[in-house]
């Protein structure tokens, strides 16, 4: 059951997207301990805690390295984490996101930090891309594929979905349960940017299928939210025109490299300014004291 949960004041979330950029780091595995709130005389301070798979792990910028739970891996670049966590009145108590995880997964990580999520005032996290298999489904619409393949593709992810997204408000009701705190899940850019054409990975026809699926998928998540306290956060509208095939793309693409860990998640640049204006402006708008 959803419950009405209060935000501390973000009186100071609205810091120029420039001046964030210079402010982010990596972040470090946190310690095995909560950490207390740090001393400050200013805005309350904010007990963060993030969840989710590669897109909230950094996934396409920095270096990878090991995230808190076992297997898990996370990178030290910038991303809407790093960037909400360099605020001075928010206390990252846990990053907890890991690349590859499924909704399961999450539930389980989400479980194995029980502790942080009760102390949690802010939660943020990305679930739902894993269980749909999306580099499968790219690799076999790819100018590398055939039409037989990517067909088979789309219809096994179409008949996914509402399993996924059933997977998923499972995991948002584990959450709901854990934390006092607000819930932010947010969703997935479209892959390409099909109006500019094709280009070497994939066809405008194919681009244009792929983003109708990245829609599907993000509606099933939306609705995955009813029930429980969380909040869709759509990060679409930012990413347009800056998809795969775009000159200005946010989205990280080695074409030497089909297995490169890193395709197919936002650059540096998708993080600053995509996802986390994104994130950003719906915790502003929030205007909520815990």
């Amino acid at each position: 059951m959803a419950r009405t949960k209060k935000l501390r004041l973000l009186t100071l979330f609205g810091t120029a997207l420039a001046s964030c950029a210079l402010l982010a780091t990596g972040l470090a595995p946190a310690s095995a301990a909560v950490s207390p709130p740090a001393t400050h005389h200013g805005p309350p301070v904010i007990n963060y805690v993030n969840l989710g798979d590669s897109y909230s792990a950094g996934f396409g910028t920095g270096t990878i390295v090991a995230g808190p739970l076992p297997g898990c891996y996370q990178t030290n670049g910038t991303s809407q984490v790093t960037l909400v966590a360099a605020q001075a009145h928010i206390n990252l108590l846990i990053d907890a996101a890991c690349a590859g995880a499924k909704t399961t997964d999450v539930a389980t990580a989400a479980t194995a930090v029980a502790p942080y999520l009760a102390q949690a005032d802010l939660v943020t996290l990305t679930l739902g891309g894993n269980d749909l298999g999306w580099s499968t489904v790219v690799g076999a619409c790819s100018t590398q594929g055939t039409a037989k393949l990517c067909d088979q593709a789309i219809l096994a992810t179409l008949l996914t979905l509402p399993k996924a997204a059933k997977s998923a408000n499972k995991t948002l009701r584990i959450i709901d349960a854990a934390t006092p705190g607000t819930i932010l899940l947010q969703g997935y850019p479209r892959l390409f940017s099909p109006e500019f054409g094709n280009n070497p990975l994939i066809t405008a026809k194919r681009a244009k299928q792929l983003n109708n699926l990245a829609d599907l998928l993000n509606l099933s998540l939306a609705a995955a939210t009813h029930g429980t306290s969380a909040q869709f956060v759509s990060v679409s509208s930012r990413f347009q025109g800056h998809g795969i095939g775009s000159p200005t793309s946010w989205l990280y693409l080695n074409p030497a490299n089909p297995t490169d860990s890193f395709n197919l998640h936002p650059t540096a640049t998708g993080y600053l300014l995509g996802y986390y204006p994104a994130l950003k402006s719906r915790i502003n708008a929030l205007h909520l004291v815990y």
